[in-house]
């Protein structure tokens, strides 16, 4: 390690699964015996919740920085990366 870090406490095994039975595997991306309340509710209200403002949107699509992906065939029929 380089000087000032310290070595990790763990070092999980990319080939080896954390779980106590088979069961939980497909429930890595659930948090158990959590609540939340109404102060965690303000508090996420309160961060960006990753949508793209609206002025932001028309913006881009004023600049035309899409246009090239906005490709249509004639009117009634599939642009032609989507006509099998």
């Amino acid at each position: 390690l380089p000087p000032g870090l310290v070595p990790p406490p763990f070092v999980p095994d990319p080939r080896r699964v954390y779980a106590k039975d088979l069961g939980e595997v497909g429930a890595f991306s659930s948090v158990r015996g959590v609540e939340l309340d109404a102060g965690d509710a303000a508090l996420g209200d309160a961060f960006a919740s990753g949508t793209v403002p609206i002025p932001w949107q028309e913006e881009l699509l004023e600049t035309g920085l899409f246009q090239e992906l906005d490709v249509w065939g004639p009117p009634g029929t599939l642009p032609p990366d989507l006509d099998p």
